[in-house]
């Protein structure tokens, strides 16, 4: 049987979309399966100014006016947007499709795999026409459905929740394009291991409450800020000790900061710069401690790690947060004061957080990625 050709499209527009991507192509090198995978970004294929502005905007806009992206967000999603009204799009087909189409010739992949979708929007005129033949299927990184992602030339979506497939379903697509799958995670996530023994690796107290916080979209201004008062909240209770577990990322500003701190001394607080181990701290973690971003949740619940969602960002991240504090496998805090109200609840009620640890177990999808390509090759 000939090996079938899988291209996963992705755009550095957060960091989400490509670690999705990743997964995928990991989960690929585990299973046997007749294919052959290649991970591309679409924005290297367009002109330098269009992948500065495009991949920058997100997080400039985010982190500077986060009520300004809910905004957009909200009023893009009530309004058409097809190609005509998007000036994006028409932005995108003028002046960059035309290198992405020589790639997509000259790989001539059995089909097109999308964790962003910029790739097919960028060619939505070119893949309505009878001659087309690569079929697009798109994998959304969040736990609700933007307008964006829907697009009538789409062979098929992979959504992580029954929601999202409502809501796509309500735009007039067919049950048949729609599976949910869950988010591609990387396979180490689904893996489980011995608290314990997680933390002798990192020579943590066995015994311990460990939270780690990370800083995902946090700016220096706020965990340097959340780090310290979450230390002087726990330092409040008499005879019991802490670890606190910071991953700080490339954010080296924040490093220096934190790492300059004098801390109370029942909170042991241990910093981390960018880790390709994010797993394996979780595997010592009773909690997070983090942003709402789709892929950060989704490798969280596949370790069936509780999480307390601080100030989710509007937009896609408020409709993760509300996804899974819904479900129980979270807390919500939108300020100082109320993370440590959660972070008491779960210090003096231990069995809420055993609830929400099973409650994590209930939604996560660990082999999201292998569900993913198996279906990609039978509609191929």
């Amino acid at each position: 049987m000939k090996k079938k050709s899988i291209l996963v499209l992705s755009a550095t527009a957060g960091a989400g979309h490509v670690r999705a991507a990743e997964a995928l192509v990991e989960a690929s090198h585990l299973l046997s399966l007749p294919i052959t995978i290649q991970h591309i970004d679409v924005l290297d294929y367009t002109s330098r100014p269009f992948k500065k502005l495009y991949s920058e905007t997100y997080t400039l806009i985010v982190n500077n006016s986060p009520k300004l992206w809910g905004y957009l967000y909200k009023t893009t999603e009530s309004k058409s947007l097809d190609r005509k009204k998007s000036f994006l799009m028409k932005l995108f087909d003028s002046f960059n499709y035309q290198k992405f189409l020589q790639a997509l010739n000259d790989h001539q992949p059995d089909a097109a795999l999308c964790t962003h979708f910029l790739p097919y929007w960028g060619i939505s005129h070119k893949m309505s026409k009878p001659e087309w033949r690569i079929p697009f299927f798109a994998v959304p990184t969040d736990y609700g459905i933007h307008s964006l992602w829907m697009n009538p030339w789409l062979k098929r979506y992979y959504v992580a929740t029954a929601e999202a497939a409502w809501t796509i379903k309500s735009r007039g697509f067919s049950d048949e394009k729609i599976l949910v799958t869950g988010i591609p995670v990387m396979p180490q996530f689904g893996l489980s291991v011995d608290q314990h023994v997680a933390r002798e690796e990192f020579s943590l107290d066995p015994h311990t409450l460990t939270i780690m916080v990370l800083s995902g979209g946090y700016g220096v201004g706020v965990l340097d800020e959340l780090v310290p008062s979450v230390a002087l909240f726990l330092s409040k209770f008499e005879r019991k000790e802490f670890q606190l577990l910071v991953v700080c990322g490339r954010n080296r500003k924040l490093y220096n900061k934190l790492n300059a701190m004098n801390f109370p001394s029942n909170v042991k607080v241990y910093l981390y710069q960018f880790v390709p181990y994010i797993d394996k701290l979780m595997d010592c973690a009773d909690v997070l401690i983090t942003k709402a971003g789709g892929l950060t949740v989704s490798e969280a619940l596949a370790k069936n790690l509780p999480m307390i969602i601080y100030d989710p960002f509007p937009g896609q991240e408020g409709l993760n947060a509300t996804y899974i504090i819904e479900r129980g496998a979270a807390l919500g805090a939108i300020n100082f004061s109320l993370l440590n109200y959660k972070l008491k609840q779960l210090i003096e009620e231990p069995r809420l957080l055993e609830h929400m640890k099973a409650n994590a177990k209930k939604i996560a999808r660990p082999n999201a990625a292998k569900e993913i390509l198996a279906d990609v090759l039978r509609n191929i």
